[in-house]
């Protein structure tokens, strides 16, 4: 609960209460400007009343909470589960309060704590703020945050904390100025799991820009681990100058790394300690550097519980590094440990640039490609050690942006089942305005080492008449193709795929040719040995394709599926007076449905095959639009996955 500043008057405070199921009140006063957090159990209400103003003055209260129902543990290998609050976060600007944040919880809990304070200040103070927390058992843990890093009057730090045990936790600061200072804090949480109970890990992401002044900084702190973690962390250096950055690890080892103006990295590991970086921008420029983080904890094997399996950490990141110099071999991304997954990539350069990709692999052979001028694609891969660029035949406007999705992998006992990398990516992420591509070659859009179960859809959105022809390659050696007009798409489900590519067949130097292509994929696991073990199925929560003029009677193919799906599909008619949805399906009567323009329709149907569409005669064409959430379906005995769709 937050007193804010604003539409408070001055020397009013608030009484927070909640009431628990056995009438016991716990209540707490905030200050003006404070906000107050607490974590309890058994909890039926939460009240506050604010006093100390007139009768006709109002205050306002900024209410939030994460809650979970109570589950009775039962006899038997039943846990219940710990309560989880992974994006707990508020901005409130600080007040006439010197303590202005406080969290309290009354049973232990874990948690990565971001605090971002932006400060205003007399540079001839020394502000600062000071982070405390209580621990349950533990040794309390006390940070102060040096706000003045510069000769600036100004500061955007960010001090992020890994800490388990948690009692209490508050933040003061000292010599900055009330009511246009701010702190934004993400308290990312979990429940100390139950003394018989597997110990659940706790997944925090969070990214934030932050900006320093145009002056040389002192070492600044930025992460901080007293727990055991493992997972990606990001930096982007927005600046002239340069960005040194500087990883301790809980085995004394360090990492350093030097980013100059505009290079971003990225770095995979375990047992990060802490995380320090220094600036030296030019003296004429602003800029900020940019944090993200996609961490879990590491917890302790329980001996006496031999059924508690290690989860793995899945993240996806996105960052760019641009401005890279020629014929330097330049690491865009390391791990320290093995990792599984998909990357992306968007390299812009000059017609005549030349890029080398290098993807590292933990004992096997590295992968490299080539690029001329600028393109996208991905590689999905395994057991993935870093990604090194060496650019050359180019200009120092450059620029390499990067999606990725990677899991870690994890070591499995005999009761312990392996869990598929997923990996989706929508158009957002691939789709590059004005990114002219080649006539007459083959362009790989999407590779993978390893065989997938997938879905794709692909849309021509090539202009003129232009053909784009689709390639679909396997690990047999077979592959299928289909050819789309200017502003046709399709999807296509199917099992054992291992390259995407497309073909411009046009003899027209001035056409214009450009694709959307989304992606949905997820490695084929080997056949389980342990009875226990399901197969995973194929889900994939937002596919959308579209496809315009098409003629009537005709039946244009939206989506085909090699194995029987179960789906909700969103259709939408926006050109033409109606249109028949045919769905043809595995062992099941055909579907059919008439869509009228402008009106959507939903439908959730399974053991789907092919989905057509056919503009009914009344119009010459029509223009159809289809979003999916689906799932393959499974032959479990006895046993149906449920699958969740967001709209």
């Amino acid at each position: 609960m937050n007193l804010s500043n604003e539409e408070t008057p001055e020397g009013a405070v608030a009484l927070f209460s909640i009431k628990q199921a056995d009438g016991t009140i716990i209540s707490r006063t905030v200050k003006r400007g404070a906000a107050y957090a607490l974590t309890v159990d058994q909890a039926l209400e939460a009240t506050v009343q604010v006093q100390n103003g007139l009768p006709d003055q109002t205050a306002e209260v900024i209410f939030m909470y994460c809650d979970q129902n109570l589950i009775k543990a039962k006899e038997g290998n039943c846990c219940p589960p710990p309560l989880v609050c992974d994006d707990f976060s508020e901005s409130l600007y600080i007040g006439e309060a010197q303590l202005f944040l406080t969290w309290e919880s009354l049973f232990p809990v874990k948690g990565t704590l971001l605090f971002n304070f932006i400060a205003s200040f007399d540079p001839t103070d020394n502000p600062s703020a000071t982070i405390k927390v209580e621990r349950f058992k533990k040794p309390t843990v006390v940070r102060n945050v040096p706000l003045k890093v510069s000769d600036s009057d100004n500061s955007d730090i960010p001090f992020v904390l890994a800490v388990d045990d948690i009692r209490k936790v508050t933040v003061t600061a000292s010599e900055i100025a009330p009511f246009i200072s701010r702190l934004i804090f993400n308290l990312c949480h979990q429940e100390k799991s139950a003394a018989t109970c597997c110990d659940e890990p706790l997944k925090c992401e969070n990214s934030l820009p932050y900006y320093q002044p145009a002056v040389p900084s002192q070492n600044i702190k930025i992460w901080e681990s007293f727990i055991p973690v493992k997972g990606t962390f990001s930096i982007a250096n927005e600046y002239d100058g340069t960005l040194t950055l500087n990883i301790d690890f809980f085995n004394e080892k360090t990492f350093e790394r030097i980013l100059g103006p505009g290079e971003g990295f990225a770095i995979t590991a375990k047992e990060v300690k802490a995380i320090t970086i220094r600036l030296t921008p030019l003296s004429t420029q602003f800029g900020y550097f940019y944090f993200q983080y996609c961490i879990q904890d590491i917890p302790l094997q329980k001996t006496c519980k031999a059924s508690c399996c290690p989860k793995p950490l899945h993240c996806y990141f996105d960052f760019q590094s641009y401005n890279h110099p020629m014929d330097e071999v330049l690491p865009l991304c390391i791990s320290k440990i093995p990792v599984d997954g998909e990357i992306q990539f968007w390299i812009e350069g000059l017609p005549q640039q030349r890029t080398k990709v290098i993807i590292k692999r933990f004992g096997k052979p590295d992968i490299v490609k080539t690029i001329q001028g600028s393109k996208i694609f991905a590689v999905r891969t395994t057991d993935l050690e870093g990604v090194f660029v060496q650019l050359s035949n180019g200009t120092p406007e450059n620029s390499i942006s990067i999606v990725l999705c990677i899991q870690d992998q994890v070591p499995l006992n005999h009761v312990c089942c392996p869990e598929p990398v997923k990996c989706e990516f929508y158009s957002t992420y691939f789709f590059i305005p004005d990114l002219e591509y080649p006539l007459n070659k083959n362009i790989a859009l999407w590779e993978s080492t390893e065989p997938v179960k997938g879905t794709f859809s692909i849309f021509n959105d090539s202009q003129d008449g232009v053909e784009m022809t689709v390639k679909m390659s396997y690990k047999n050696g077979c592959f299928s193709t289909r050819t789309l007009k200017s502003e046709e798409g399709f999807i296509i489900t199917d099992e054992g795929i291992i390259s995407v590519s497309v073909r411009f067949p046009s003899e027209n130097p001035e056409a214009n040719r450009d694709l959307i292509f989304e992606s949905c994929t997820q490695n084929i696991l080997d056949p389980c040995k342990k009875d226990h073990c399901c197969p995973q199925p194929l889900l994939c929560q937002d596919i959308i394709t579209e496809t315009y003029d098409i003629r009537r009677n005709q039946n244009y193919l939206l989506w085909h599926t090699e194995f029987p799906a179960e789906a909700i599909m969103l259709f939408y008619l926006f050109d033409g007076e109606s249109a028949t949805i045919i769905i043809e399906r595995y062992n099941k009567s055909t579907i059919t449905e008439t869509i009228l323009m402008d009106k959507p329709i939903t439908l959730a149907i399974d053991h789907i095959k092919n989905v057509f569409v056919k503009v009914n005669s009344e119009s010459m064409t029509g223009s159809v639009a289809m979003e999916l959430c689906m799932q393959e379906e499974l032959p479990l005995k006895g046993d149906e996955n449920q699958w969740p769709c967001k709209y």
